[in-house]
Order: C-alpha cells, then sequence, then structure tokens
C-alpha cells in the first residue's frame, strides 16, 4: 500500500513539474499572442473621443451614398486608406487573425480619388448588414484608424454592391443583391442567385464572380483596389435592356414611334454566362444566346446565336445624345453556328456565322467559314461576306459583297434581275447617283429577256425619290422599282444570250 502510494505521489510531482516548466518555457511564447489576437481593445475616454470625432470627420465625405435611415448615418465606426473606407459598429478579433465586423460597409473609392463625390470614376460599396469576417496583412488599429492591406474574408447573408455613376449624368449605375460572397484580394465570388441593375436595365441570374483591378498607385501601406474590372454572372441569364433608342437589326426601330420604342425592351436569355467588363463597355453574352424585342406576330425581332457582344457607348458621348436614355449600346458583335436574324417588321432575315451591326450608321458585317445569305423585301443575296451602310433618306448606300455570290432582285412592277461575281460585287454613290459593279465571271441575266456576260460589268442608275410616308424606314433596302438605270460597262470578253423570236 505504500509502495503504490509512494508511486502515486512522484507521478503526482512529474506531472507538476511538467507543467511548471511548460508555464514558465512555452506559455511566454504561445499565449501572449493569442491574447494580443483576441483581446477587445480597451480605450481612455479621450481616445475613444478621437476617434469618434475622427469617424464623423470622415462619414460625412461619403454620407451621401447612403440611403435615409441606412445604419450608416448612425455613429459607425469608420476606418481609412488610400481609396477605401470600411465602417462597422461592433468587431472582434479572432484567434487566427481575422476579423469579425456587425454590420459592415466596405467602400472603394474611384483611382486616385480621395472623396466619393468624385466626378469621374465609380465608387464601389459593399453593404452587408449581418456582418463580415475581413482578414488584413496587419492587425486592426483603431487608435491609428487606418486599414492595412485587406487580404480575404467573407461577407454574411444578403449582400448588396453599388457601384455609383462612372461620371456625373451617366445614368450607369450598378446594383447585384446576392448572398454569401466570398471576398480575395482581387475577386468577388458566390454560388447563390444574382438581381443586378445597369443603368435602367436590369436582370438576374446564378452564381456570380467579379474581378477588381489593382491600385495604379502600385504597392505600399493600405488595400490595393482601384475598382471593378469585371462582373460576370455564370449561367441562367437573363438581360432586360431599357432605353434602346435603335433596334437590334437594321430598320427595325423605323417602323415604330418613340413611344413604341420606349415600351418594348430588349429582352436577352442565354444558358451560359454574362460577362460585363466595366473597363471595355462590353457586355458579352454566351451559349444559346436569344434576343427578342417585341412579340414575333406583331413584327418583332429575334436574334439567335452563341455568343453575342454588346458594345455600349462612351459615358460623356451618351450624355451629350440623351442624358436620361440609360445605357447606350453602340455595337452589336454575333457569332455562332449560324447567327439567325428575323426583322418581321423590316422584311429582313440573315444568317451568317458573324454578324456586327453599328446601330448608329446601320452599317451591318457578315461573314464566316459558311456562305452569308440575306433575305429582304424584294431582294435576295449570297456571298462570302457582305459590308452593307444604307444611305440617308432611304438611298441605296454602300455595298460590298466578296465572293462567289449571287443577288437576285424581284418587284412587282419589273422582271426579276440574277447578277452572279465570282470576285466581288460593289455599290458606292456615285456624282449622278450610284454606281454598281461586279468583277470576275460577271453575269447578269432577266427573266424572259436574256443574259449577259463578261469579265467586269459597270451599270449607273439614280433612285426615284420614294413618297413620304408616315413612319418611313430609313435603314431598309430601298425598292427595286425605285432604281433608273442611266448607262452600262462592260469589259472582258462579252457574251450576249437571248431568246430566240419566234
Amino acid at each position: 500500500m505504500e509502495h503504490r502510494l509512494g508511486r502515486t505521489v512522484r507521478v503526482f510531482l512529474v506531472v507538476l513539474a511538467t507543467a511548471g516548466l511548460y508555464r514558465l518555457a512555452v506559455v511566454p511564447w504561445v499565449e501572449p499572442r493569442y491574447r494580443e489576437t483576441v483581446r477587445v481593445e480597451e480605450l481612455t475616454p479621450e481616445q475613444a473621443a478621437a476617434i469618434r470625432a475622427r469617424a464623423d470627420r470622415r462619414l460625412e465625405a461619403v454620407r451621401e451614398l447612403f440611403p435615409p435611415g441606412a445604419w450608416e448615418h448612425e455613429e459607425p465606426i469608420v476606418m481609412e486608406s488610400r481609396g477605401m473606407r470600411l465602417l462597422f459598429k461592433q468587431y472582434h478579433s479572432l484567434p487566427d487573425g481575422r476579423v469579425n465586423l456587425v454590420p459592415c460597409t466596405v467602400i472603394v473609392l474611384p483611382d486616385g480619388q480621395r472623396r466619393a463625390n468624385s466626378e469621374k470614376g465609380r465608387t464601389i460599396l459593399l453593404r452587408a448588414p449581418q456582418g463580415a469576417v475581413l482578414e488584413f496583412d496587419e492587425p486592426l488599429d483603431l487608435r491609428a484608424g487606418r486599414l492595412a492591406r485587406l487580404v480575404g474574408g467573407s461577407l454574411r447573408g444578403q449582400v448588396t454592391i453599388r457601384g455609383t455613376q462612372s461620371s456625373v449624368g451617366a445614368n450607369d449605375d450598378i446594383e447585384l443583391v446576392t448572398r454569401d460572397l466570398e471576398l480575395d484580394e482581387f475577386e468577388i465570388h458566390t454560388n447563390e442567385k444574382v438581381d443586378f441593375r445597369f443603368g435602367r436595365s436590369v436582370g438576374k441570374g446564378q452564381g456570380l464572380v467579379a474581378t477588381l483591378l489593382p491600385s495604379q498607385a502600385g504597392g505600399g501601406h493600405g488595400p490595393n483596389i482601384g475598382g471593378i474590372d469585371t462582373i460576370r454572372l455564370e449561367r441562367e441569364v437573363e438581360l432586360r435592356l431599357e432605353g434602346l433608342a435603335t433596334g437590334v437589326v437594321p430598320g427595325s426601330s423605323d417602323l415604330m414611334s418613340q413611344s413604341e420604342t420606349e415600351e418594348q425592351p430588349v429582352l436577352v436569355k442565354c444558358d451560359g454566362g454574362l460577362t460585363a467588363n466595366l473597363s471595355a463597355n462590353v457586355i458579352t453574352l454566351e451559349d444559346a444566346v436569344d434576343v427578342r424585342r417585341g412579340a414575333p406576330e406583331h413584327g418583332g425581332d429575334h436574334l439567335s446565336c452563341d455568343v453575342l457582344a454588346i458594345v455600349l457607348g462612351e459615358a460623356e458621348q451618351q450624355m451629350e445624345e440623351d442624358p436620361s436614355s440609360g445605357l447606350e449600346v453602340v455595337e452589336i458583335q454575333a457569332s455562332g453556328s449560324p447567327v439567325w436574324v428575323q426583322s418581321p417588321s423590316a422584311g429582313l432575315e440573315v444568317r451568317a456565322d458573324r454578324l456586327g451591326y453599328e446601330l448608329q450608321t446601320g452599317r451591318i458585317l457578315l461573314d464566316g467559314e459558311d456562305p452569308v445569305s440575306i433575305h429582304a423585301t424584294g431582294v435576295e443575296l449570297e456571298a462570302k461576306s457582305v459590308d452593307y451602310t444604307p444611305g440617308q433618306d432611304n438611298t441605296i448606300g454602300s455595298l460590298m459583297a466578296i465572293g462567289p455570290g449571287w443577288l437576285r432582285a424581284m418587284d412587282e412592277k419589273q422582271l426579276a434581275i440574277e447578277s452572279r461575281w465570282q470576285k466581288w460585287l460593289r455599290i458606292r454613290p456615285d456624282e449622278t447617283g450610284h454606281v454598281a459593279s461586279i468583277s470576275g465571271q460577271a453575269e447578269v441575266s432577266v427573266d424572259l429577256q436574256g443574259k449577259l456576260t463578261g469579265a467586269e460589268m459597270h451599270f449607273w442608275f439614280e433612285q426615284t425619290p420614294t413618297q413620304p410616308t408616315v413612319r418611313s424606314t430609313t435603314n431598309s433596302l430601298p425598292k427595286v422599282a425605285s432604281l433608273n438605270p442611266l448607262r452600262m460597262l462592260v469589259r472582258g470578253v462579252v457574251e450576249v444570250d437571248v431568246p430566240e423570236v419566234a
């Protein structure tokens, strides 16, 4: 019994000695760091008053960014660095060095700016009322009120991302509403549903990845974020484009009054993703893209393709033309197998591998591996590539169609005319009207009258002005009956084939 008691006492003394050694040798190296991480900073009344006064001054510079009644107006703690502001009410440090902030708002000022109401550049807000857990490369220092470099973190619950106008009066502000965001140094992402607004246009999708721009000022102390570069919705995207004064295909908007144009937004869907490149002013949609304006049974426009790029105008140009119009689409680029365009109102159907359409000028470019096909009212055309710009006041404009190709013109008052070429067909303005040239085994035939062939042909013609109508079609192709031939020149070996007269 005494032997067992002695052994127990010796074991107890060994454990006690080991604990003492740990307390003296190990704890001073480990526990101070832990306590430093998790402690809540004790401030003197003077320090607390100084922090509050500094927060009030900083809040005034960004107060206009928040709606009335927002928690950001209710005496938040405000910390700042070059180009960034951090607002919160409660905080505590976590053992791993991260900081829990409730609620939390992050403000990223335009690159190189110190104030939120800058005349040029977007101010970005990330608002998380349920709080955020953020990681910085240095501990949060309330006394200094300065932010270290933001390494990453997560924003809990509903999160709103806002981007102010790119410049005063541009009407291109951005808003995204989603949940549970993950934040890296130069990326924001979530797999949740996203509702978004871009100017007056709205939409939704699933999954979000936003890439951030590094500050032009480079590294150094403080966050290194200079703004948002791209915003990508990963899948199941629907977009409603508002304020689009022109249609998605040539001539469609000319058949509608201004009120009808405003009432018919452009609806876009795709199975893949949407990427808004804010730096390049381009919105790209992928995979089974479907674009519609108005109901098909009422002459609405329809475009389908694999990839669609919507090029936006510069903010300054948009403000000069119509400050209240919202997004200004200047060009549409589409690719697919094929790109298919229908506009019953304009009497137009187009098939091509690639399409480019400049909305202001009406210029349309078509090309691809397969031949381009155009069916318009009274005209059918097939060629390797087509570059067409309509003229003013419904004149024929300019056309370049690379061969091999053919064109067939039909009209109720005239016989059908068909042209074929191997090199090119070119139509351009001339002093007295227009001249049409075809090259490379050129051939022109008129139904029931005969055929003319040669190496190269040139036809001069003038266009009879059309009677003004209530709704003119300034971008539509002119009627064949309005074209009056003036003279003709044929070069090379000329052959004339006419039917025998009985």
